[in-house]
C-alpha cells in the first residue's frame, strides 16, 4: 500500500498542478476532449486557489504527486443557497482505490460547513457505485451531444 500525504496547494504549486492535470487529460481521461490551452488552464487553477481550495495527494514512497481535488463554494443557479462544488477529483490510474477517493471526499466534508457537496463526472469514467458508497445521491446525468 502506498504511503500518501494530503496537503493544501499554494500559489507555488500551480505549475505542478497544471502538469498533473495535463497528464490526466493526455493519459487517463476517457472522454474525447479538445487540446489544452495552457494559459486558460493556469488561469483556472489560479481562480480555484483564489475562491476555493485545492488538495494535493503525494505518494511519499516515490515523492510523486498522484492526485488532486479542486473545490469551492458556489450557489445553485436558482437560489442564493450555497453548495460546495467539487470541480475536479483525480487520482492517477495506477494509484486509484476507494480509500484514496474517500480521503479526498472526507477532507472536503471537513471544510464544507455542512453545505451540500456536489460533483459532476464528465470524464467518461463510469464509477457511480463508488460515489454511492461515499454517500452521494445520483441527481441526474451529464449528457454531451457528439
Amino acid at each position: 500500500m502506498t504511503s500518501t500525504h494530503l496537503y493544501y496547494a499554494e500559489k507555488t504549486d500551480i505549475e505542478i498542478i497544471y502538469d498533473l492535470l495535463l497528464e490526466y487529460k493526455n493519459k487517463d481521461c476517457e472522454a474525447d476532449y479538445p487540446d489544452v490551452d495552457r494559459k486558460k488552464g493556469l488561469y483556472f487553477i489560479n481562480a480555484i486557489l483564489d475562491k476555493g481550495k485545492i488538495l494535493l495527494m503525494k505518494d511519499l514512497d516515490n515523492d510523486e504527486l498522484i492526485g488532486c481535488c479542486m473545490f469551492n463554494k458556489s450557489e445553485y443557479f436558482f437560489s442564493k443557497d450555497q453548495i460546495m462544488q467539487i470541480q475536479i477529483i483525480y487520482i492517477k490510474k495506477d494509484f486509484r482505490n476507494f480509500k484514496l477517493v474517500k480521503l479526498f471526499i472526507d477532507s472536503v466534508k471537513k471544510v464544507s460547513e455542512d453545505l451540500p457537496i456536489v460533483l459532476s463526472i464528465t470524464s467518461g469514467l463510469h464509477i457511480d457505485p463508488v460515489f454511492e458508497n461515499l454517500g452521494f445521491k445520483n441527481m441526474g446525468s451529464n449528457w454531451r451531444l457528439a
